[in-house]
């Protein structure tokens, strides 16, 4: 039996509707729909009465706090979460989960940064260089294995980070990656280098989305911008400071030990990632329900009211977080695929991204070529990125406040694509202050967009496994537009790169007209959505203390295999008849779109 939050009996209607050539779907007596199916899934639950009820709530029996139901068709279990805890309550919770959470993946995300992308100052070492006598071709080449391994073990480590310990499994990947880091100083031929910059990619593969998706289990819809700025933050001071760091070990170092410069840059930076590992394994909290190390069952962040504030918080503002991600299998694997949100978010991220990718293992090289020493190529090569960071996060603020959100990366690809033609077209005669500006401003933007891109991709996309996947093809996207990036800047288009720049021109625009797609496709489908059920807005429950205000209906989740959504909406709609309230909470969690 299933009760409403008023504690009456409640069951699906049994009385199907047809639908004609103009409905999304048909009924026939020979062929069952997905609603179909879920019709009979919760009847037989509600005959048999396998439902469980879990309240997580202090209060009593009386209907005082804003309520939402929840059934999990998965195991047929209902949750009533009732919010029972104030706003200022929530808000010292969440300083202190920023203040646990956010230096630890920070910190994470900027050893991966070091590890990964020392390269490019490696690449300014003479002795590297004619070593494995190096060119473009060549560089493009290890650029393309380390994305081909980051790509070929995305989606399965990050199928693997749902089942496992997120503590065990991402400090797992530091000390793997830090390890391979650590081994480059020992590289002796090209072979060596092409293995070692495919293993490191196979080992980085999935820590970023699963960051993410790790931040998307601890906060809600409306903090997740800010925060996935703040994770980016560590990618992005990693390349403002890495610079720096290795113009100093270029610099002070060579020789010393019997090493040449590029050998201690490998070696110093891999040896910080593993002793991090360490730190993190024993830091990073599990779960909300386990706010510690997976290891640890004694000493937690949050006592138990905490904990059950953390949990249920993120539940009420997006209840599809009930459903377990321990079960992500390849039925959600192909479920993603098939919803098209994710693929247009895939062609913003792996187009716009090209010029960063094509440029990032340069820019050391290009700023020398410039007539500047290696020492002061590696130190202005850090300038740009703190101006990225400056603007990432006006741009992540202001994003909250200025609609829609595409508008925040529009402006990006704009500044971009207007960057890209200035450092094009700039006459033979400029100066090497004059490139070096218009470089900067070109760099400064390269990953402004991908990242906003991240964060309006999570809000969009309902299921939490569904999520982790799609968040991985993004991440997947962006190393394959790091393949095809890093053959665009070729040795006879030395040195100013007239053909690469018109090229990653093209591509820009390419990203701009995919964004106003993207764009278009949210706003068909929210016009849609208000013809079908009419213009909803939410409950403001502040103003309204009435019982009909709080109550804000019954939510199914975890139906699995989906058709589009608006055949679940009409299932839900015409055979469940639901009531305003539960069909405003429907369509917010799996219709309408943030656009």
């Amino acid at each position: 039996m299933v009760l409403n939050n008023s504690g009456k009996d409640e069951t699906p209607s049994e009385t199907a509707r047809s639908f004609d050539s103009s409905d999304r779907f048909a009924e026939t007596p020979n062929s069952l729909s997905n609603s179909d199916r879920l019709a009979e899934k919760i009847s037989s639950l509600n005959s048999s009465e396998k439902v469980a009820e879990t309240v997580h709530s202090l209060s009593g029996s009386e209907l005082q706090y804003p309520t939402v139901t929840i059934i999990n068709s998965e195991t047929g279990e209902k949750t009533v979460v009732v919010k029972d805890w104030t706003d200022e309550e929530e808000r010292r919770l969440v300083r202190r989960v920023d203040f646990i959470l956010i230096p630890l993946l920070f910190w994470a995300f900027f050893i991966l940064q070091i590890d990964r992308g020392n390269i490019s100052n490696v690449y300014t070492d003479i002795n590297f260089y004619n070593m494995l006598e190096l060119n473009n071709t060549k560089i493009n080449i290890a650029s393309a294995l380390f994305a081909i391994g980051i790509v070929s073990f995305e989606i399965p480590f990050n199928v693997a980070l749902q089942r496992l310990s997120p503590s065990v499994f991402l400090s797992f990947q530091i000390l793997t990656w830090s390890l391979i880091a650590t081994l480059q100083c020992r590289i002796t031929n090209i072979h060596s280098f092409y293995a070692t910059r495919f293993l490191l990619g196979a080992a980085e593969a999935g820590f970023i989305p699963g960051g993410l998706y790790y931040i998307s289990t601890w906060y809600k819809k409306s903090e997740l911008g800010l925060r996935h700025t703040l994770y980016f933050f560590g990618n992005l001071t990693a390349l403002s400071v890495s610079g720096l760091i290795a113009a100093g070990i270029l610099k002070d170092l060579p020789g010393v030990g019997g090493l040449y410069g590029w050998q201690w840059i490998f070696l110093i930076e891999g040896v910080i990632g593993v002793g991090y590992a360490i730190i993190f394994f024993f830091l990073l909290p599990e779960l909300t329900e386990h706010p510690a190390a997976f290891w640890n069952r004694k000493w937690l962040y949050f006592d138990a009211r905490e904990r059950s504030i953390l949990r249920r918080r993120v539940i009420f503002d997006d209840p599809s977080k009930v459903v377990s991600t321990r079960r992500t299998n390849l039925k959600d694997v192909w479920s993603t695929f098939r919803n098209p949100v994710p693929w247009f978010h895939v062609l913003i991220s792996m187009s716009s991204l090209q010029t960063g990718t094509a440029l990032s293992s340069y820019i050391p090289l290009i700023i020398r070529s410039m007539g500047f020493s290696v020492f002061e190529a590696n130190a202005r090569s850090s300038i740009p990125r703190w101006c990225t960071m400056a603007l990432l996060l006006i741009l992540t603020l202001t994003s909250k406040y200025f609609k829609p959100r595409a508008a925040s990366i529009l402006f990006a690809f704009v500044w971009k694509l207007s960057s890209q033609i200035a450092v094009r077209e700039l006459p033979d005669t400029a100066t090497p202050t004059q490139r070096f500006t218009a470089l900067c401003f070109l760099v400064t933007v390269n990953i402004v967009g991908h990242v906003l891109n991240s964060a309006w991709l999570s809000m969009n996309i309902r299921s939490p496994r569904e999520r982790s996947v799609a968040l991985a093809m993004l991440i997947m996207a962006a190393n394959i537009g790091g393949v095809c990036g890093g053959q665009i800047l070729r040795d006879n288009d030395k040195p100013l790169y007239k053909k690469g720049f018109l090229a990653l021109i093209i591509v820009d625009v390419f990203s701009i007209l995919v964004l106003i797609a993207t764009f278009s496709y949210y706003f068909y489908k929210n016009r849609k959505a208000d013809k079908l059920y009419g213009k909803v807005e939410p409950i403001n429950t502040k103003a309204d203390d009435s019982p009909e205000s709080l109550d804000r209906g019954v939510v199914y989740v975890g139906f699995g295999l989906k058709n589009t959504a608006e055949e679940e909406a009409d299932a839900h709609r015409d055979k469940f008849n639901l009531s305003f309230k539960e069909k405003y909470v429907y369509i917010k969690l799996y219709f309408s779109l943030i656009h």
